[in-house]
């Protein structure tokens, strides 16, 4: 048997059937009616409206991505970051402060000079120990003539010197206004 006989055999099989095989030519279209359907029809008629599945009528259509970040929310983790690194610094900026002073230098009777040399000298080994708070002792300047020399001296000393962070006077049982606490950057791998 050849394709031919099989082919033969196909459409009789096809006629027997009742079924007319239709060879197409490309052109049905053209004997069908080819107007556009119209919004009106399109509408009324509920073979023309197709609903997405799952989805019924009265419900819009949600981006599944919005839907998901409606129901789990959105976490900003840089934000989340920076608090935490924030309260971090505060919590060491409070032991810091409150933490109690692991040296002292007395620049009494000393020149502006000679506090300087000694007050260098003095903050060059703590930080290269490691100290981080000290408490530097000036005096309150009542055998000054005019303003107190050291505590201006000492004031200047600390804003200069990039070793040292935070600074301010001490309760009144360690000195009050006649002495100055320091807290001592920690070394740089570099220094």
């Amino acid at each position: 048997m050849n394709f031919g006989d099989i082919l033969d055999a196909w459409e009789q099989e096809q006629k027997s059937a009742g079924q007319k095989s239709v060879k197409s030519t490309g052109q049905e279209w053209r004997s069908k009616k080819t107007e556009p359907v119209g919004k009106k029809e399109k509408e009324s008629d509920p073979e023309l409206v197709k609903k997405p599945r799952g989805i019924s009528q009265d419900k819009e259509r949600v981006n599944p991505m919005t839907e998901w970040l409606r129901r789990y929310g959105v976490v900003d983790k840089d934000a989340a970051a920076e608090e935490a690194a924030e309260k971090e610094h505060l919590q060491d900026r409070s032991w810091l402060l409150d933490m109690p002073y692991e040296a002292q230098i007395d620049l009494h009777g000393l020149t502006a000079e000679e506090s300087v040399v000694r007050l260098n000298h003095f903050i060059s080994e703590c930080y290269n120990r490691g100290i981080r708070k000290v408490l530097i002792i000036h005096g309150k300047g009542n055998h000054s003539e005019d303003a107190p020399v050291l505590a201006g001296v000492v004031r200047s000393f600390i804003e200069r010197d990039y070793r040292l962070g935070e600074s301010g006077h001490p309760d009144k049982k360690d000195g009050g206004k006649g002495a100055t606490w320091v807290i001592i950057r920690e070394k740089n791998v570099f220094d």
